[in-house]
């Protein structure tokens, strides 16, 4: 039993590596807008427990940063005192969020795969030889899981908005787009506000509708014109799942670094390998971003037979897919907070905070069009 385990396993891995390198879109797994963009942008925060994450410990993410100094800190007084120390705060995403998806392969569809196990097919540019049955049917299924995936995440970001320093509010702030530059909405409006709150690089959207419509739109003038405007400096990533996650024409600005998608694997090292009647293992998916460029999606599985037929399966495997992740965005208290006045015998007065309190590097917009 445990050799023709480890011959499937090989088959699905030899496969997946093969096709990872090829450029046959059909055999690629394109990702919805929101976990692509997280995909493509990933955190520059430091993670504390890194180490214990990558030994497949069952353990929250924890990540450490500082607050930058404001002029409170800052005092007139020649002298030798010391108001200031380094003082790190930390944040965790809590327990991580899990998607699963069990496949059967029958013993009557293992020995058809078996029959043809020394047919091979010629794949792509490279020439890859590969067993195209097996791979097919877990590639087609997994992307019913990826789905889940983006729209758990695209629901966990629902909760978690930061605040607008151009409008004081988490709320959707409401832009108009139109053919017509207007210097007080549109796609000046939107970077304006990028500035306005002090995010660096290129601004990451993320939506549906009038926002997606009209960066098409943009993207089919190669010049100026007689509007006064191209393309934009903004990449935008289409996500239909935003419809029922954040409303229609609902989207969000994000800056890289500030949000990210935590990837969590628990089949590695003490943990991976033959428990029980089981084996287990990690299997790595491609997943295409922009311009064609492969990473690699990590997932846990689970290889194990059915020797006792009942009503729903008959004799063979069952592989089960899972995989276990979060989203993390920066902290709401990433920039210092006000401290309010305190009235009484002792008053104290109110302390302000950081021009940037509040903001976290997700900003929640609606787009409407004239």
């Amino acid at each position: 039993m445990f050799p023709n385990l480890v011959g499937i396993v090989n088959s699905l891995l030899l496969t997946i590596s093969a096709l990872a390198g090829q450029n046959d879109p059909q055999y690629k797994i394109t990702p919805v807008g929101f976990l692509q963009m997280l995909l493509e942008n990933a955190t520059t925060a430091t993670v504390a427990n890194a180490d214990d994450l990558r030994k497949g410990l069952e353990r929250t993410l924890t990540v450490r940063y500082m607050q930058r100094g404001t002029d409170t800190d800052v005092v007139d007084t020649d002298d030798c005192e010391t108001n200031v120390t380094a003082a790190w705060k930390q944040t965790n995403i809590g327990a991580p969020m899990f998607s699963k998806l069990g496949i059967k392969i029958e013993d009557d569809l293992l020995r058809q795969l078996q029959e043809s196990a020394t047919s091979t097919i010629t794949l792509g540019s490279q020439g890859a030889n590969v067993y195209l049955a097996l791979y097919q049917t877990v590639l087609t299924q997994l992307n019913g899981l990826i789905q889940k995936i983006d729209k758990n995440l695209l629901a966990a970001q629902a909760g978690n908005w930061g605040v607008n320093i151009a409008s004081g509010s988490s709320a959707a702030r409401a832009v108009n787009f139109s053919n017509t530059p207007n210097i007080s909405d549109g796609i000046v409006k939107l970077i304006s506000d990028y500035q306005f709150n002090e995010m660096s690089g290129t601004p990451q959207i993320v939506g549906n509708g009038i926002i997606t419509n009209y960066d098409i739109l943009q993207r089919l003038k190669i010049g100026v014109d007689n509007g006064g405007f191209g393309s934009n400096p903004v990449n935008v990533y289409t996500d239909v799942n935003t419809v029922s996650a954040w409303g229609a024409n609902h989207f969000g600005v994000f800056v890289p670094g500030l949000v990210d998608f935590v990837d969590y694997q628990r089949n590695i090292g003490a943990f991976a390998g033959f428990k029980g009647g089981s084996l287990f293992f990690t299997m790595p998916v491609p997943v295409q971003l922009a311009g064609g460029r492969l990473v690699s999606l990590v997932f846990d599985c689970q290889l194990k037979y059915n020797d006792c037929p009942d009503g729903d399966s008959g004799r063979g495997w069952f592989l089960l897919i899972s995989k276990r992740y979060g989203l993390w965005n920066a902290p709401a208290d990433m920039f210092k907070q006000t401290i309010p006045a305190v009235a009484g015998d002792n008053p104290v007065p109110e302390i302000p905070g950081d021009r940037l309190e509040g903001f976290n590097g997700s900003l929640h917009y609606l787009a409407t069009a004239v």
